[in-house]
């Protein structure tokens, strides 16, 4: 993984340090220190692979002789907490070969520095991180100071800027995340901070969920775990150097305190990544299963369905052939009875008995077949004498009172009385 750093310090003599010194290290050279008359030779140092000093077109070409440049320098500054020099660090990606690289710093350092008015003193190391790997880093040394023909002027205020700070670091994250997208890497590099670039992660998370892109959003998630991490201290190289020879440093322990920490905080970030990818796999298995059911049931339903349709177009169609069927038990009925089934049966009327209801002109023939026409005969028989005898008290009385008004009502009592006494002495 491609690891930003860039840190920017001043050399300063208010800390007892050299600008001679601090370049004869750097460049692991041997030079002498003229306003001190030190000499100091680092060039038994390993791990330097490359060293040169980058400066203006106007500046004089003396100022590209380290040993003059830094005595220069040092003969300038007259205070004893003077600011000699500014130093700039940066990560050389490790994903680039070492001409790659030098390429990038080199572009770097001539825009932002050098076409400013500074001078450069830049020397590359490669040393080996703790996991084993290559850690290639530079060194740059700026002069803080303008250059005015064969010298050095007043120093640029401008340069401290905080804001110039930052747009350097932004610039050396474009500057690296071009190189490793022309050479064909998927590394990527972030100058803001780590709380910065996680929330960020977290929220490119939330969007791809959103938008159903999940492989997107898993990328995201192995991002935020590995931004979950404390920023770790650096040892120094004083503190390095003891480490080395096994003696334990204070900034050693506290840098050995965050990389456990951090060991801690990614494993339990991948655990719970991982615990989170078999649960979301258990739901897609169980979608899978509940769809699969739930596509059976409705076949099933569909089928069902098919089966009722057939059975009620067929309680439907069945009433036709049911009214045919009626048809030729209407004429077996007919022939057992003796009728026609096409002419109706029509019987003259009876004044003397009750009449047979319109709906059923058979009842008389299923009368006389169950024994039943006797019965009903006398009745309709006993009905008709009553009905005569009422008609003769009703015709006798009309003629009573025809006679009266015609005056023949004596005769016939005297022809009454008559009768009375013959019928009395026939008694006798």
């Amino acid at each position: 993984m491609a690891i930003y750093h860039l840190s920017a310090k001043v050399i300063s003599r208010a800390g007892g340090r050299s600008s001679v010194a601090a370049a004869a290290y750097r460049t692991a050279g041997r030079l002498r220190d003229e306003r001190r008359g030190l000499e100091h030779d680092y060039s038994r140092k390993g791990g330097v692979v490359h060293s040169e000093i980058m400066a203006p077109e106007s500046a004089p070409d003396w100022m590209r002789n380290r040993d003059q440049l830094w005595n220069a320098v040092e003969a300038v500054e007259k205070r004893r907490d003077a600011q000699l020099a500014r130093e700039i660090e940066v990560a050389l990606p490790r994903e680039l070969d070492r001409g790659e690289r030098l390429e990038l710093l080199r572009g770097f350092v001539q825009r932002e520095f050098v076409d400013r008015g500074m001078i450069a003193d830049v020397a590359v190391h490669e040393g080996k991180a703790r996991d084993g790997h290559g850690q290639p880093h530079a060194h740059v040394m700026l002069t803080m100071r303008e250059l005015t023909g064969e010298g050095f002027g007043k120093k640029d205020r401008s340069w401290n800027a905080p804001d110039l700070l930052m747009g350097w670091r932004k610039a050396w994250a474009r500057d690296a995340n071009t190189a490793l997208e022309r050479a064909g890497r998927s590394e990527r590099i972030d100058h803001r901070s780590l709380d910065v670039q996680r929330s960020e992660a977290e929220q490119q998370v939330e969007r791809a969920r959103e938008g159903g892109q999940e492989e997107i959003a898993l990328e995201h998630e192995k991002k935020v775990v590995e931004l979950s991490r404390e920023p770790e201290p650096k040892i120094g190289p004083s503190a390095n150097a003891q480490e080395t020879r096994g003696i334990v440093t204070e900034r050693g322990e506290a840098f050995r305190a965050a990389q456990a920490r951090n060991a801690q905080r990614q494993e339990l970030g991948w655990r719970q990544l991982e615990l989170r990818l078999e649960l979301m796999e258990r739901g897609r298995a169980f979608i899978a299963t509940a769809r699969e059911r739930l596509d059976q049931l409705w076949g099933r339903a569909e089928a069902a369905m098919s089966r009722i349709k057939e059975r009620v177009m067929g309680e439907v169609e069945r009433p036709q052939a049911g009214a045919e069927r009626g048809g030729d038990m209407d004429a077996r009925r007919a022939a057992v009875l003796g009728r026609d089934v096409d002419r109706p049966e029509v019987q003259a009327p009876d004044v003397g008995r009750e009449r047979v209801a319109p709906d059923d002109p058979d009842r008389d023939r299923r009368d006389a077949i169950l024994g039943r026409a006797r019965d009903i005969g006398q009745k309709r028989d006993a009905a008709a004498v009553e009905r005569d005898i009422a008609v003769r008290d009703g015709e006798g009385r009309d003629h009573g009172r025809r006679d009266d008004i015609l005056g023949r009502g004596r005769d016939n009592v005297s022809e009454r009385g008559q009768g009375r006494d013959r019928d009395r002495g026939r008694e006798r």
